[in-house]
């Protein structure tokens, strides 16, 4: 699965499916037919949830849940995003995977 790099990717992000959990937001769009058909996913945390160091803890505990699930799950001519909320860093591992899931089906 690609990952996302592009800021204006990220921000039709926004403007299609979204998915509220108490650990983290998740975006979904469908793109043209025209491009490549694979899924592509991007991570983001703002400097809402804290540090550097706790940032790039939180994108490393989503990435880690989206090998488990979204990559096993995506649809073609879809991306995904995941944003980063406070809570994620003291979320239980399990119910994050759990929250995925939910959000996926």
């Amino acid at each position: 699965m690609e990952h996302l790099t592009k800021r204006n990717d990220f921000i039709k992000a926004s403007t299609g499916q979204k998915s509220v959990t108490p650990s983290f937001v998740l975006l979904k769009h469908m793109r043209d037919f025209s491009e490549n058909s694979s899924p592509k996913i991007g991570y983001t945390a703002s400097k809402k949830i804290g540090t550097a160091v706790i940032r790039n803890r939180a994108k490393r505990r989503l990435r880690s849940a989206a090998v488990e699930t979204i990559f096993k799950r995506a649809e073609e001519h879809t991306n995904y995003v995941l944003i980063a909320r406070k809570q994620l860093l003291e979320y239980p591992y399990a119910d994050l995977i759990n929250d995925l899931k939910d959000c996926m089906s």
